[in-house]
């Protein structure tokens, strides 16, 4: 009970602290970054100008600019400029082609796949409305043969993303001056979890900790097998920081001494997106998900000598607190987004990233994960208790700019170890290391062509994991995927 009251107390610190630095800088004025390049196509640039050493991964300018809401501060960021290169047009489309194989095998039996195809398609668009107004849309379509041919998705088409981000509030306000340290952000759209997973190079592989729910066998290839096969409890918090949420952010970023930046992000979020199961559902009806609650989000980094992805090195801390609906509305148990009894969760972790020599990238994170009792409570389990979990992950990204004596140009490297350590589960029956999770991920990533309209890359990525005894006669998870591919945006 004490460590969840120092864990809550912790990060209403961070948060409140985070908004004391606001109050007393509000009035310095940030120096105009300069060589912030913008979109390629609306300035005439290649991709690789934002991008290491090729998209989707942002480097030190490119992080600048989106942290500046997509502009440098003059005419030329918005869309009525008459200089604008190329007639621009602020939308994309981007999608993988290749083969993909996939094996799972729990207790004994498994099952196996592979096929040539693509794995869906995404149709982006970002960039200003108007000064200091920017927005973002990520729209993914339903189709019937995505996923190289693992399933249809037909009907499920949906807008990933979509917001709007009023910029540089003081001057937006009338208050003048450039100071980019408070921009609110309205819509859904991804956290600004420790690394991004929109703009991970990893493009068949997630990052485990960012989804991660206790009492569910852990899967990053197909669908689990037969549920008879699984053992599982019921969980109903389904938040996950790697999920796009909606709600409101409140972040900025200011320059510091060593050539460093402060960064922040506080989100108040809506839990109408949870989808887990609730009780007091009639029997032979569907009931509605979600709640009306909120939840809430941080993220603080300070890095040093760069932003710390191509130069320089940061340093974060992040977390959430917040709670899952149990139960539906009796009133109306169908209505969405109507679930009542919200029960309390909490999320609190560290991240690290460092670089070396222009070409070598570093990083990684630690995360805490607590489910109040109550949750699980909830669904009927027997002498409940609270759930908790540590996850974490790090990576190796090399891109070989600087070696000419390899000739290797154009190259991305990657290896990445995702682990998952229980320990205390929500049902007390389930033994404490039940779905412990080890992945290792290995890509190797080829640009063929960069330039101001398309991008090409060779893709290769190989992942295994295992999840321990999750198997109803207690045996492990065992999973791995391979996809060599063409990974092409324009």
């Amino acid at each position: 009970m004490w460590l969840s009251t120092l864990r809550r107390r912790s990060f209403l610190l961070l948060v409140f602290g985070v908004i004391a630095f606001i109050s007393s800088e509000l009035s310095y004025h940030a120096q105009e970054a300069s060589a912030i390049p913008a979109f390629a196509r609306k300035y005439g640039l290649a991709c690789n100008v934002c991008h290491v050493p090729g998209f989707p991964k942002l480097n030190d300018f490119g992080n600048l600019f989106r942290d500046h809401g997509y502009q440098l501060g003059s005419d030329q960021d918005l869309p009525t400029f008459e200089g604008i290169t190329m007639g621009y047009w602020p939308v994309s489309f981007r999608t993988t082609v290749g083969y993909q194989s996939a094996s799972l095998r729990v207790d004994g039996g498994g099952v196996g796949t592979g096929s040539f195809g693509f794995t869906g398609l995404d149709i982006l668009s970002y960039g200003l409305l108007h000064r200091n107004i920017s927005f973002g849309v990520v729209y993914t379509p339903g189709l019937g043969s995505a996923g190289f041919g693992a399933g249809s998705t037909a009907g499920q088409g949906d807008l990933e993303s979509a917001f709007v981000r009023l910029n540089n509030l003081e001057r937006f306000l009338g208050a003048g001056g450039d100071s980019y340290l408070a921009n609110l952000k309205v819509g859904k759209y991804e956290l600004d979890v420790p690394f991004s997973e929109k703009r991970s190079q990893t493009l068949n592989t997630k990052f485990v900790m960012y989804h991660y729910q206790a009492g569910t066998p852990y899967s990053a290839v197909l669908s689990n097998l037969t549920a008879s096969r699984y053992s599982t409890y019921a969980n109903p918090n389904t938040f996950a920081i790697g999920d796009n949420q909606p709600g409101a952010e409140l972040a900025g970023i200011k320059p510091t001494a060593g050539d460093g930046y402060f960064r922040y992000s506080l989100n108040v979020l809506s839990n109408s997106n949870q989808t887990g199961p609730l009780s007091g559902c009639p029997a032979g009806t569907t009931c509605g998900t979600g709640g009306r609650g909120f939840d809430f989000y941080g993220h603080v980094t300070q890095s040093f000598g760069g932003y710390g992805i191509v130069t320089g090195h940061r340093i974060g801390l992040f977390g959430a607190y917040g709670s899952a609906p149990t139960r539906v509305n009796a009133v109306c148990p169908t209505c969405a987004a109507v679930g009542a009894d919200g029960q309390p969760f909490s999320r609190i972790g560290v991240d690290l990233s460092t670089t070396f020599d222009g070409q070598w990238n570093l990083f990684g994170a630690w995360m805490h994960a607590t489910d109040s009792k109550p949750l699980f409570a909830s669904q009927g389990i027997a002498n409940a208790q609270d759930a908790s979990w540590n996850g974490a992950f790090v990576q190796l990204d090399w891109y070989p700019t600087l070696m000419p004596i390899l000739d290797m140009p154009g190259w991305l490297v990657t290896y990445r170890y995702d682990l998952i350590r229980n320990t205390r589960q929500g049902n007390p029956t389930f033994a404490t290391n039940y779905n412990d999770v080890d992945s290792h991920t290995w890509m190797a990533r080829y640009y063929i062509h960069q330039s101001s309209r398309t991008d090409i890359a060779w893709h290769a990525e190989y992942n295994t994991f295992r999840a321990q005894g999750v198997g109803v006669g207690g045996g492990d998870q065992v999973g791995q995927t391979m996809l060599l591919g063409l990974d092409f945006a324009f």
